[in-house]
Parts: structure tokens; sequence; C-alpha cells
């Protein structure tokens, strides 16, 4: 029973970290759009936005917290694997259980910290002192989003490293 849902939940952030994935990509090209609108702007007819550095550091708030869960289940995080041709395959899967079981007490963490200041900041109802007139709540609840699908990812990923058998070594 244990195993069918945590084979639900591995579909389940599966399928939202493919999402999150394209809607980072596209923040990213959008992000880069606005840099090179500005740019453009300045350089080539002295005419600076106001409103493109503000937009591009929001909108790389949103591609960071969606990029999260994705990066942890493509490996796209920092991690060292140099040991594993220094290590038994039992030890191996020992750590990888240690390392995946510290990502989701991080992650549990990172999460508590995020909504209780994004919980703080809708209560608050403030305004950024920036050039764009938005408050802080419509660009602080990404966080605990993103963060949350970090966490269920890393539990998926300490779920399949605890299953899984210690891998062969070929000789």
């Amino acid at each position: 029973m244990a195993g069918g849902w945590m084979v639900w939940l591995g579909r389940v952030t599966r399928a939202l970290n493919r999402v999150f994935m394209l809607l980072a990509g596209m923040l990213a090209v959008a992000i880069c759009a606005i840099i090179f609108y500005d740019v453009l702007m300045r350089n080539a007819f002295s005419a600076p936005t106001i409103w493109a550095l503000d937009v591009s550091r929001f909108l790389l708030v949103y591609l960071f917290f969606l990029a999260l869960a994705p990066a942890l289940q493509t490996g796209g995080h920092v991690s060292v694997d140099i040991l594993e041709q220094w290590v038994s395959p039992q030890a191996w899967r020992r750590l990888r259980i240690a390392a995946m079981t510290l990502t989701v007490v991080f992650g549990c963490i990172l999460l508590w910290q995020l909504t209780r200041s994004t919980v703080d900041v809708f209560v608050r109802d403030e305004l950024f002192p920036t050039a764009i007139q938005l408050r802080v709540k419509y660009v602080y609840w990404i966080g605990p989003v993103g963060t949350l699908e970090f966490v269920l990812t890393a539990i998926v990923q300490l779920g399949s490293a605890w299953n899984a058998s210690a891998p062969r070594r070929s000789v």
C-alpha cells in the first residue's frame, strides 16, 4: 500500500515538474527579452526603461522557485558524486538515502520559513519600494508553492533511494 501512494506521488510530481519547467523556461525567455529591450532602448535610443529591472527581478523569483523541484528531479542541483567510485554500492545507497533525507529536512525548514514570511506579507499587504507599484504578496506567494513541490519531489527521490537495490559495479 505504501508503494502505491509513492508511485502516485511520483507521477504527480513529475507532471507538475514538467509544467513548472515549461513555465520557468518561458520566464527565462521573457527576462532575456526584457533585458535586451532595455539595453537596446538605453544604448541605441538613449531612452532607458524604468520598469525593466524591476520586472526582471520579480520574474527571476518566479523562475527560481518554479525551477527548484525540476532541477532536483533531473539531478541539476550541486551534488558530490566523486565518492561513488570509492565506496561500496551498499554504502553509496546509504549515502544517497542520507543525502535525500537531509534534502527533505532542508526543504521542510525552507518551506516553514517561506510560509511564515509569505503569511506575514499577506497580512501587511505592503508595496515593493520600486518604480513599479506592486504588492509584495504577488511575488512572495510563489516561494511556498515552489518549495512545497521541491519537498514532494525530494520525498519521491528519498522513497526511490530507499527502495532501490544497491547498484552493481561493472568490472
